[in-house]
C-alpha cells in the first residue's frame, strides 16, 4: 500500500484528464477569446477609441494632431479552481485514472464547471479599466433587450429579440461581417426558439437557423452555447444570470467581446498522504478570469422562464 502511487499513476490520472477537457472543457470557453495570463495584475488589451477626423482647407498648412483616447482592460490574478478526492484503495485508483474513469470525469466537469462560472462573472461583472486599472467598469444597461421586447407581455427568447440584440450590436459599430457571435441559452430558450422557428419558417431555410438533434446552433447571426446558466454548481456566478424580477439574462457577445486569461491551464497530480492513512489524492486545479473588451460587444436579453 506504501508504495502503490507511483510516477505511472500520476501520469495516466493527469494525461486522462488532459484528454477529458480537450474532448469536453468549458461550455463558454469555445465562446471567448483565451490567452495567456501572467503576474497579480495583467493588462489584458490597449484599446485604441474612435479618433476625429479633420480636413485640409488651405496649401502649405500646418499639420493638426487629434487626440486619440486610449484605454485598457485588466485582470487581477484569480484564485485557483480545485478538484481534489481522497481514494484508499490502489484497485479502485486504478480504474478511476482511466480516460473513462470515475476521477476523471469528476475532475474534468468540475475544472469546465469552474471555467464556465469565471467567464460568466466576466460577462456581467466590473471591468477593471484605465491606464492603471483603477478605473471600475461596470456592465452597460444601454446593450439590455427587454423582457417585453416585440411584444405586448413579458416573453422568452424570440426572433425579435435575437433581431434586437443583433441591432445592438450594429448600433455599436460592431463589425458583424467580421466578428463571431455567441449567445450561451438554456434548455427554456432552446425551446422557445424551436417553436419561433416553426412558426415562421418550415423549412429553416430564411433565418439561417442550424439544428442538430433538437438544439438549435446557429440563428439570425448567433451561434448558441447550450448552458443551464441558473445550475447551482456554477454557485455564486448563477446569481448574476437573472436579475431582480427573476427574469433570466441571457448573455450576448462577439468572440473578441469577452477574454479569458489562463494563469495555469490544468495542473493534476496524484500523492499519497500519510496524514490520512497513506490513501491517494487525485487533485485537479485550473486558474483563469475573464472581462469584457469592449462594452459595445457585449449584451443581454432577458427572458421570461416561466
Amino acid at each position: 500500500m506504501s508504495q502503490f502511487v507511483t510516477q505511472m499513476h500520476r501520469t495516466k490520472y493527469r494525461d486522462s484528464v488532459k484528454l477529458s477537457l480537450q474532448q469536453k472543457d468549458s461550455r463558454l470557453l469555445k465562446t471567448v477569446t483565451t490567452v495567456p495570463g501572467s503576474g497579480e495584475l495583467m493588462k489584458l488589451d490597449d484599446l485604441i477609441g474612435e479618433a476625429d477626423y479633420y480636413e485640409k482647407t488651405s496649401r502649405h498648412a500646418d499639420t493638426k494632431y487629434v487626440d486619440t483616447p486610449h484605454d485598457g482592460r485588466w485582470l487581477a490574478m484569480p484564485d485557483p479552481i480545485v478538484y481534489a478526492d481522497l481514494v484508499d484503495k490502489e484497485d479502485k485508483l486504478a480504474s478511476g485514472i482511466e480516460i473513462e474513469g470515475a476521477y476523471v470525469r469528476a475532475g474534468g466537469a468540475a475544472i469546465a464547471r469552474g471555467t464556465d462560472a469565471a467567464i460568466i462573472r466576466g460577462i456581467y461583472g466590473t471591468a477593471q479599466t484605465g491606464l492603471k486599472g483603477t478605473i471600475l467598469t461596470p456592465f452597460d444597461n444601454n446593450n439590455v433587450v427587454p423582457v417585453n421586447e416585440g411584444s405586448g407581455g413579458n416573453v422568452g427568447l424570440t426572433i425579435k429579440k435575437l433581431n434586437a440584440a443583433n441591432e445592438i450590436l450594429r448600433a455599436n459599430d460592431v463589425d458583424l461581417d467580421e466578428e463571431e457571435c455567441w449567445m450561451p441559452i438554456t434548455a427554456k430558450q432552446n425551446s422557445n426558439l424551436l417553436a419561433e422557428i416553426e412558426t415562421v419558417n418550415k423549412d429553416y431555410g430564411a433565418t439561417g437557423a442550424e439544428i442538430t438533434n433538437g438544439m438549435v446552433r446557429k440563428l439570425f447571426g448567433f451561434n448558441f452555447a447550450h448552458i443551464e446558466l441558473g445550475n447551482p454548481r456554477l454557485k455564486d456566478a448563477a446569481a448574476l444570470t437573472v436579475d431582480g424580477n427573476n427574469y433570466r439574462k441571457v448573455p450576448f457577445y462577439t468572440k473578441t467581446g469577452i477574454y479569458a486569461a489562463m494563469w495555469e491551464e490544468l495542473f493534476s497530480s496524484i500523492d499519497q498522504l500519510p496524514t490520512k492513512h497513506f490513501s491517494a489524492q487525485v487533485y485537479a486545479r485550473r486558474q483563469v478570469a475573464s472581462t469584457r473588451s469592449e462594452e459595445g460587444k457585449v449584451g443581454y436579453v432577458l427572458c421570461n422562464e416561466a
